[in-house]
């Protein structure tokens, strides 16, 4: 009898669910992501407000679990990351064949998003203060975004815990 692994595999990316925090510039986590009609007007929305004065910059993202929300929310950090990282470079590549030629939206982000990125803090909750979990998010994403260069004091303050416990 042959085992139904012989004729089936999944690929990596529906192994394990994605963690922002921990698939933060894993460009492996981006493959396979499937851009649907629903990801692509939430993608048209959210760059049109990068450059349109008082736009709406908060998104919420609602669906039942399992249905995508994390992965968009890892596709569109992988976007924004510096253009010639790994990371955006998967990310481009998935992005091109899924939106239609006469489909401004590829020029726009073109325009929009800048050679170095943009600054990319993502955070996923934990058993500690939502400032806390706040925090680590901008520092890191600034540790990120600056990586080049010596980490800031206040970047060094900001995630030591002792530091934020006196903080709050």
């Amino acid at each position: 009898m042959t085992a139904l692994s012989h004729y089936f595999s999944l690929h990596r990316r529906y192994h394990r669910s994605i963690n922002l925090e921990r698939d933060f510039d894993k460009p492996d986590a981006v493959i396979g992501y499937v851009l649907t009609e629903r990801s692509l007007d939430a993608l048209h929305r959210i760059t049109a407000a990068f450059n349109t004065p008082k736009a709406q910059r908060v998104w919420t993202l609602i669906g039942v679990y399992g249905t995508g929300k994390s992965a968009f929310a890892h596709y569109l950090t992988a976007l924004c990351a510096p253009k010639k990282s790994a990371v955006a470079q998967t990310a481009w590549h998935l992005t091109a064949p899924a939106v239609p030629a006469d489909d401004p939206l590829i020029d726009h982000l073109i325009e929009t998003l800048p050679p170095q990125g943009l600054l990319r803090c993502v955070a996923v909750s934990q058993r500690e203060p939502l400032a806390w979990t706040m925090i680590r998010a901008i520092a890191n994403g600034c540790e990120a975004f600056w990586s080049r260069q010596p980490k800031p004091d206040f970047l060094r303050r900001s995630t030591d815990p002792h530091q934020l416990q006196s903080a709050i």
